[in-house]
């Protein structure tokens, strides 16, 4: 066990097509009970919360998990970052010590098998855009995955599209990229010309074949926090950025910006992995989450919006911009395909790691 610290710390189309059936069912469990405000007594009780790190993180401790605590007198113990190799490892050797994980859809519907179902008699997701209800993880975030640039480094040549990104006599130097399958075959592909809606099923081939191109132009990031650094520092000055990354080092002075042109949203979900030791109460603290004051207060703090539409009502106007959901941004976007990720993940982690140590 880490340590453990007495203080808190820190398409819709494509969900619907491959959970229909079990998406159904949570709305039915869910539709029933009513938003559970009134908190149950947990005092003398705790539960770990794994995250990504980072400004994050500490978004979540206020949003969620100071709340949480001050609501029902459980102790929430943070860790991370987040890592499914880690995580897998945990539950298959049946030894979790996370009680909660913030996963990305991509990783939550590829390894459905990893989670523990939800109780709905304590989640109440009734309020919840039921495309992000799983029946093993209720959404937190809709994020989205941006061109980035530091107006510093770049001057007046601002980057328009993944091809700009892409181009190395354009914009020399160091790029940076995230190190991980998705997005950065999408990416890739949009990159060499493939439209957003003729991306998948993904040519995969031809993707690898575009990132051989910039592959020495690279710093390959695995830590979002890692992506906002290398920002801030100029050490960059293009590349992928999660826009709520961007929103909060501009927020505190840098000339870090987003493009909003080709943005890819995703979802983040939390999930029980199996046989965590807190899982009830981890149940209650899901349930927590989803209440819309709380997750209006987590898009204020760190620009990721909310997936319960009743807390725009307090979204600030000024963060409102920098939603990925923002008609004006998601229409320049669209939903990373989490059914094709479902069945693909494996193989092309599998081959991506292969590639980048060719």
């Amino acid at each position: 066990m880490t340590e453990r610290k007495t203080q808190t710390v820190l398409n819709r189309r494509a969900f619907l097509a491959t959970s229909l059936a079990a998406g159904a069912s949570v709305a039915a469990l869910s539709a029933g009970a009513g938003r559970a405000l009134a908190a149950t007594d947990l005092s003398g009780r705790e539960m770990v919360f794994a995250s990504w790190g980072g400004s994050y993180q500490a978004a979540q401790e206020a949003a969620y998990c100071n709340p949480f605590m001050k609501a029902t007198g459980a102790l929430v113990i943070q860790d991370g970052p987040m890592s499914g190799s880690k995580l897998r490892t945990m539950v298959e050797a049946g030894s979790p010590i996370w009680d909660t994980v913030d996963v990305t859809d991509t990783f939550l519907f590829a390894n459905e098998e990893l989670f523990e179902d939800l109780d709905f008699n304590i989640v109440d997701a009734s309020e919840l855009d039921q495309a992000y209800v799983h029946p093993k993880g209720i959404g937190c975030i809709v994020w989205s995955y941006n061109i980035g640039y530091n107006s510093d480094v770049v001057g007046d040549t601002v980057p328009q599209s993944w091809a700009d990104v892409f181009d190395v006599e354009k914009y020399p130097g160091k790029r940076a990229l995230r190190d991980r399958a998705y997005p950065m075959l999408e990416i890739a592909l949009m990159a060499d010309g493939v439209a957003p809606e003729d991306l998948y099923p993904l040519d995969v081939d031809r993707a690898f074949a575009k990132l051989d191109q910039i592959k020495d132009h690279v710093i390959w990031y695995t830590s979002n926090s890692v992506s906002q650094q290398l920002f801030v520092d100029g050490e960059v000055g293009v590349g992928l950025i999660l826009n709520g990354r961007a929103f909060d080092v501009n927020k505190k002075g840098a000339p870090v910006h987003v493009q909003w042109n080709q943005n890819i949203r995703s979802i983040d979900y939390l999930v029980i992995p199996k046989g965590a030791p807190n899982a009830e109460v981890a149940q209650h603290f899901m349930n927590a989450t989803a209440d819309a004051k709380n997750q209006a207060l987590m898009a204020n703090t760190l620009a990721y919006a909310p997936v319960n539409p009743a807390a725009f009502a307090d979204v600030e106007p000024d963060v409102l911009p920098w939603l990925a959901t923002a008609k004006e941004n998601q229409d320049k976007g669209f939903l990373i395909r989490a059914d094709y990720w479902r069945e693909n993940l494996a193989a092309l982690t599998e081959r991506w790691n292969e590639w980048k140590l060719t």
